[in-house]
């Protein structure tokens, strides 16, 4: 997505921002209506990419460490959203969030992508966002608090 390429070039050079969010998805119907059955409320069916939100999955420290994604594997967030190998709901009271999984291209690894349903900035009002994203081993895929929603399987 060039939106995504074009916000990443502004973190790379420290530019002032042109965009601060990017439409990279929307949530599929069977997933609000499992929220739904949980009792949870969606603020947008779009889920939203901060300018905020890249620079946090995108910064040096995260990929030092293994956890980082690799700039391919982030231009790839819109397509893992539309076809995900896996979407989860983690049911942990603190976190209600919904996780979203796929193969990454560049290494063994999983990419994460968590996204926040129920967000709120005060620029940008109630939102559906990616909170982080990162790369798991397959070992992690599975918690007592994950609920399968959606199994792909690409």
């Amino acid at each position: 997505m060039e939106a995504i390429r074009n916000m990443l070039e502004e973190i790379k050079a420290n530019e002032k921002l042109s965009i601060n969010k990017v439409v990279v998805g929307v949530l599929k119907n069977e997933i609000i209506e499992f929220l739904e059955n949980q009792n949870i409320t969606i603020h947008t069916k779009e889920i939203y990419l901060t300018h905020k939100g890249l620079s946090h999955l995108a910064r040096d420290s995260k990929r030092k460490r293994g956890a980082g994604l690799s700039e391919d594997d982030i231009l790839r967030i819109p397509e893992i959203i539309k076809s995900p190998s896996a979407v989860v709901f983690d049911s942990k009271k603190n976190k209600l969030n919904l996780l979203y999984y796929d193969k990454s291209i560049s290494c063994e690894k999983f990419v994460k992508i968590v996204i926040d349903t129920k967000s709120y900035d005060k620029k940008l009002g109630k939102i559906t966002l990616i909170k982080t994203a990162g790369y798991i081993v397959e070992a992690n895929l599975k918690d007592k608090y994950y609920i399968p929603i959606e199994m792909g399987g690409r």
